[in-house]
């Protein structure tokens, strides 16, 4: 099968991520002074439910079928094999989790007030489960990622500005989350029928029990991952659901971040795994060094310009009713860095190489010091309490997988003196972004010339320590030129 280059496939992801960030930055200010914190805090505790209830029901296929793919993706009957064999568990799946979600509809109080919101988000679970999108992040088909997710969001943002007019529209917003998460996957399900044949596949030749304990293993890292991604919103909102606002929002911005620091891992993860199947030793270290880098290249600037715009962003992305978000903000930001290692340790080297158990004993352990902290202290410190809650449950799994990624680290540059230029880069960076901060402008004022200075800084900065992948950037950039 013909796979797209690394440098393809990375522009393509991050050419989603800019769009993604973009749709956010247009729509959060939007959605946020519409819906107000109230009916905004519904939609999002729905959201953190359902999330659970896909969560189960995809058991850990998600990332598995990454891996599992990526290694068979030159062979078509074993593809085959893959798709059937994961199709069938989620099918199973899928079925009891709406059994189970009826059941608890028709138990609990809180659930039933906002039953009409439950049942329409829920529709997310089935798209979620037929879309069979690991199959194409495994196959590396970025392309066809790239097409459908600008078509959805353009289309989710039009329905949003047409739907969204009052504060009664939070049920429409509820429609146009799950439209835009998983509307095209009936796609995917369809276009699967490219890549792969039923010719010489027979009953007997399938073996879903050998998929069993794998996901089983993937599926409570999945699940104690999530506890301090969600449970901390339904805690919030068991306890005051207004505060649940108040920490979505700064939490989805920072997970927007995330999700660009992540960016590269996304991409090499199926390169990497098929590196590893194939005793590519050169590119795999090749790989690895890419992605400790470039996570560390963006994780540490931004770590410290939100911290220090804290205050400029949400005032500008959600308003002065989400004041007391500011603090739980800076707070957060932290993570931006402590999630990037975790992400890189887990993902890139851990998983990988097959020792996902060893990532899901740091993340339970993690998700159980997060439950703790959240029991402790959301009762008494609301949305700042999850977030100190989630910082120490992060600190905690990312020292546990440095202890069982330690051999692994010893092959690449995780721990070279050269990764001191980002920290190097970034005190300058933050001299400047403080000083704009006295000039005493205007918030969205304050907010650009900050990001574009201290962007400006801190690539200037690198360029004269002559960092690898900027000095690696320009150089491709001045080929592209020549020729």
């Amino acid at each position: 099968m013909k796979v797209n280059s690394v440098k393809l496939n990375f522009i393509l992801n991050t050419l989603r991520l800019f769009l993604g960030a973009f749709f956010i930055l247009l729509t959060t200010p939007y959605i946020t002074r519409v819906l107000g914190v109230e009916n905004l805090g519904k939609v999002d505790y729905v959201n953190s439910v359902i999330t659970y209830f896909i969560l189960f029901s995809g058991l850990g296929i998600p990332k598995y079928g990454i891996r599992e793919i990526a290694r068979v993706r030159d062979n078509e009957e074993e593809r085959t094999k893959v798709v059937i064999e994961l199709g069938i568990i989620l099918i199973i799946t899928t079925f009891l989790s709406y059994a189970v979600l009826f059941g608890f509809l028709n138990y609990f109080k809180n659930l039933k007030e906002l039953k009409q919101l439950i049942l329409i988000m829920s529709t997310w679970i089935l798209f979620n489960n037929i879309g069979f999108e690991w199959f194409y992040q495994g196959i590396e088909n970025q392309v066809y990622i790239t097409i459908r997710f600008i078509i959805m969001k353009l289309l989710a943002l039009i329905l949003m500005f047409i739907w969204i007019n009052s504060q009664d529209d939070y049920i429409k917003y509820g429609v146009i989350i799950v439209l835009m998460n998983s509307g095209s996957n009936i796609l995917n399900l369809i276009n699967i029928r490219k890549y792969i044949s039923f010719k010489n596949i027979s009953i007997k030749d399938l073996d879903t029990r050998r998929h069993i304990k794998p996901i089983l293993v993937i599926f409570v890292a999945a699940l104690s991952v999530s506890i301090y991604l969600q449970l901390d919103v339904v805690m919030i909102g068991a306890i005051r659901k207004e505060s649940v606002a108040l920490y979505t929002v700064p939490n989805k911005l920072i997970r927007l971040a995330l999700i660009v620091v992540t960016a590269l891992g996304t991409v090499l993860l199926p390169r990497i795994s098929n590196c590893i199947k194939n005793n590519d030793k050169e590119n795999y270290i090749k790989f690895i060094n890419y992605s400790i880098k470039y996570i560390l290249m963006l994780s540490v600037p931004m770590v410290t310009g939100i911290y220090l715009l804290a205050n400029e962003i949400i005032l500008v992305m959600a308003g002065n009713k989400f004041v007391e978000s500011i603090f739980t903000m800076k707070l957060l930001s932290v993570i931006i860095f402590i999630v990037g290692l975790a992400y890189f340790l887990g993902f890139q080297i851990l998983y990988p190489h097959g020792k996902e158990k060893y990532y899901t004993y740091a993340v339970t352990i993690a998700a159980v010091v997060n439950f703790i902290f959240n029991y402790l202290m959301i009762p008494k410190y609301y949305q700042n309490g999850a977030a100190v809650g989630t910082i120490i449950a992060e600190s905690v799994g990312v020292l546990i997988m440095l202890f069982y990624a330690r051999n692994y680290l010893k092959e690449v540059e995780f721990y070279s003196m050269k990764n001191l230029k980002y920290f190097i880069a970034v005190s300058i960076m933050g001299i400047v972004v403080t000083g704009i901060k006295y000039l005493n402008l205007e918030n969205i004022q304050t907010l650009m010339l900050s990001v574009f200075l201290g962007t400006f800084t801190y690539g200037i900065i690198l360029i004269n320590l002559k960092e690898d992948l900027v000095m690696e950037l320009i150089k491709f950039l001045k080929n592209k030129i020549r020729r």
